[in-house]
């Protein structure tokens, strides 16, 4: 999709280095899938169309609840009872009419990202299920799309850069080795509003600079709210992983 005529509304992406009017049509000819419409899926969301992304589409299974409204901020009061993704979707048209925007309903199983994945350019899973991120993993890794994990619980924000579109890369599995089916959620542990927020920004600033060429920094970066310090971590592939090794 090429970049709109409107170009005023990208301006003040366009004096900057690495991305540029170059960079700004990548954005717009990008389809990114986001998993998970939750406090950051809806930060991440807002600013990748607000940016000019040419298509997003939304999968999450999930109904608005009264919980939800303190840290998704895309619902409303209005909204409860209603499918996330025909929120969020309703939305997000209205943030920026020239994005593409796509919903589905239900969890994502392995077929539905087979079908799926092959017409995206970026992956965003903000899932809060182990099993979803190894499928997402699994099937990121046959097709070569680079994605991105990111979670949020408590104070605290992990965010994964992964690249199996270039050569040696690590995979999810490769970091997280097995872990439960079942992870700590936000309303048994807990999460601060803000957090979840600052966790979707950068999701969306991982997503679009990669889509727009730069230089991004791989690895896991942790995110301490109560100290205030990020923290990044280097990943090595196991050559005897079980999804990537040979």
């Amino acid at each position: 999709m090429p970049l709109e005529s409107n170009s005023l509304r990208y301006a003040a992406h366009l004096p900057l280095a690495g991305i540029g009017a170059q960079g700004q049509a990548r954005i717009r000819a990008a389809h990114i899938a986001l998993i998970g419409v939750g406090g950051i899926g809806c930060a991440a969301a807002q600013y990748i169309v607000s940016s000019g992304v040419g298509e997003l589409t939304l999968c999450d299974f999930d109904h608005v609840a009264e919980s939800n409204l303190s840290r998704q901020i895309l619902y409303k009061v209005a909204d409860l009872g209603r499918a996330k993704v025909s929120v969020a979707a309703e939305s997000l048209r209205a943030l920026n009419p020239e994005t593409k925007i796509n919903s589905r309903a239900g969890r994502m199983a392995d077929s539905d990202m087979q079908t799926l994945f092959p017409d995206c350019d970026f992956i965003i899973d903000a899932s809060d299920n182990y099993g979803t991120r190894l499928a997402v993993n699994r099937t990121a890794l046959s097709l070569g799309i680079p994605w991105l994990m990111a979670a949020c619980i408590r104070l605290e924000a992990q965010l994964l850069l992964l690249r199996p579109d270039l050569p040696g890369q690590p995979c999810y599995r490769c970091a997280y080795g097995t872990a439960p089916e079942t992870l700590e959620d936000c309303p048994g542990a807990g999460i601060f509003a803000p957090v979840a927020g600052i966790a979707g920004a950068a999701a969306a600033y991982f997503a679009l600079a990669c889509l727009a060429g730069q230089s991004v920094a791989q690895g896991l970066h942790l995110f301490d709210a109560t100290h205030w310090a990020w923290q990044s971590l280097q990943i090595n592939r196991n050559p005897g992983c079980r999804d990537c090794g040979h």
